[in-house]
This record gives C-alpha cells, sequence and structure tokens, in this order.
C-alpha cells in the first residue's frame, strides 16, 4: 500500500467522523474531496476493505454508507470514539434549542427506544423502529400522569415539574407553522430533536413507506443512555408505566358496568 492510499484512507475515516458527528460546516469545506472518496469507497474493493480494516483498529461500527460520507459509531462505550451525552450536551448547546423545552422530548425519545431496563442491554437490531406518532403518544401520556401528581410530590424537580407545565401549554401540532414567527408545538420539537439526532449519530433514519420516516437507535445512542440515563428518563418512563398501572382497574370496572 503506498503512502498516497493510505492518506486517502485516513481522509475518509477522518471525514467520515466530521460528518457522523454533525460538523456540517467541515463537511462542507471538503465535500468535493468527500464525494470522490465516496465514489472510491464503492467503486474500489481493495480500498473499501482498506476502510474497513481501519474501522475496525480504531473500534468503529460502519452503519452505513451515506451522500456526505460513512455513517460511523463507536462499537463500546470504553472506545476512544464513544459520544457520551455530555458531548451531546454539547452539541444541542450550539444549536437554537432550549434544553428546558427539549427535555421531555428526549425522555419520551428515550422511552420510545427503551421501555424495559433490559432493552438498555438488548442488541439493537432488536429494538425495532418507532414514529414520530410513538413519540407524541408518550408526551400525551406523561402530560396526563404528571398533570395527577399531587402538589407536594418531589419526585421529580421543580423545574421538570415546570417543563411539564410548558409541554402541556403546547399544542400537538402548529396549525399555522408556514407562518414566520409561528410558536412552536410538540411535533416541531420533536422534529427538530430527531433530525439533531440524526445528524449526530445517535438515531438512523429509514423511509420504507413513501410518507413517513421511521427511526432506529444506533449503539452509540444506546452506549450513551445505558451509561449516563440521567435520573428524570428513569422518573418519566416510570411514571407513564405507574399511571397506566393506576388507571387500568378504573378502565376495567367502567367496561363491566357498560356490558352489565
Amino acid at each position: 500500500m503506498t503512502s498516497d492510499n493510505l492518506y486517502q484512507i485516513m481522509r475518509f475515516i477522518y471525514l467520515s467522523l466530521a460528518y457522523s458527528s454533525g460538523q456540517k460546516r467541515l463537511v462542507r469545506q471538503h465535500q468535493e474531496e468527500l464525494t470522490a472518496l465516496v465514489q472510491r469507497f464503492q467503486s474500489q474493493a481493495e480500498f473499501r476493505q482498506a476502510v474497513e480494516t481501519g474501522l475496525d483498529a480504531m473500534e468503529l461500527k460502519l452503519l452505513g454508507l451515506e451522500e456526505n460520507g460513512l455513517r460511523l459509531s463507536s462499537r463500546s462505550t470504553n472506545s476512544f470514539f464513544s459520544l457520551t451525552l455530555a458531548d451531546y450536551g454539547k452539541m444541542l448547546a450550539r444549536s437554537d434549542l432550549k434544553a428546558a423545552d427539549v427535555l421531555c422530548v428526549h425522555c419520551a425519545i428515550a422511552t420510545a427506544f427503551f421501555p424495559t431496563e433490559a432493552d438498555l442491554d438488548a442488541p439493537v437490531e432488536d429494538l425495532g423502529v418507532v414514529v414520530i406518532s410513538d413519540i407524541v403518544d408518550l408526551l400525551r401520556r406523561f402530560s396526563r400522569a404528571e398533570a395527577q401528581l399531587a402538589a407536594d410530590d418531589d419526585r421529580f424537580h421543580s423545574q421538570v415539574r415546570t417543563v411539564g407545565e410548558r409541554i402541556r401549554q403546547l399544542p400537538e401540532d402548529n396549525p399555522d407553522s408556514r407562518r414566520s414567527g409561528a410558536g412552536n408545538s410538540w411535533l416541531d420539537l420533536i422534529g427538530r430533536v430527531v433530525d439533531h439526532m440524526v445528524d449526530t449519530g445517535y438515531l438512523l433514519a429509514i423511509q420504507d413507506m413513501p410518507d413517513e420516516l421511521e427511526y432506529r437507535p444506533t449503539p452509540a445512542y444506546q452506549s450513551a443512555i445505558r451509561e449516563g440515563a440521567v435520573y428524570t428518563f428513569h422518573l418519566f418512563r416510570d411514571l407513564i408505566v405507574e399511571h397506566e398501572k393506576r388507571e387500568a382497574p378504573a378502565t376495567a370496572r367502567q367496561e363491566t358496568h357498560v356490558s352489565a
């Protein structure tokens, strides 16, 4: 292997890491070079094999080949390139999304993929897919459950209770979303968070149906949640389960009364 080939291999991995971590400015600066490397990866088996060997050496997992580079993820939580929740928080801080506005959205997304503790250790390919309506449904269920908590229930920090109140005040969808300056809605927040998670390699977007995207978690996202899952996520998930268990007997009594 020539030194030039080795340089091209390492450049492709480097730029693909930038692409996978959401470094859009860096990717744009080297777009022409990346396009040529993607074409070479597609057309030259020897180059592809060498790149894959390099990825193995760096403990990186190839999630897919995309127009702007390889979509990469760390193979384990202990990998040098493992993306942590702290890293993700820094990326989020560079956007115009406010952490308080999207806290419940992130908890709903995590709950959709990992409804039980065992799901945090399951192979990601066995976890299935999530669509936007699944996340909306979880926000709806959380909103109902949180609204029924007693005022002196201190399981959630007061700031989290404030976030729950804000979520209830937002519309699920913004009927005038085309108007400049229109307010946020659940669908707006979810869409922006999910797009950001796709850009940063936490989720994979799949379009099997023409009118709906499906999302799968990546090993990086599962590792980050498993190793750094915040207290609020567990409370969010447990509150929904607890509320629905409490509501189930009442629902059953109503159905029995109607049938009688």
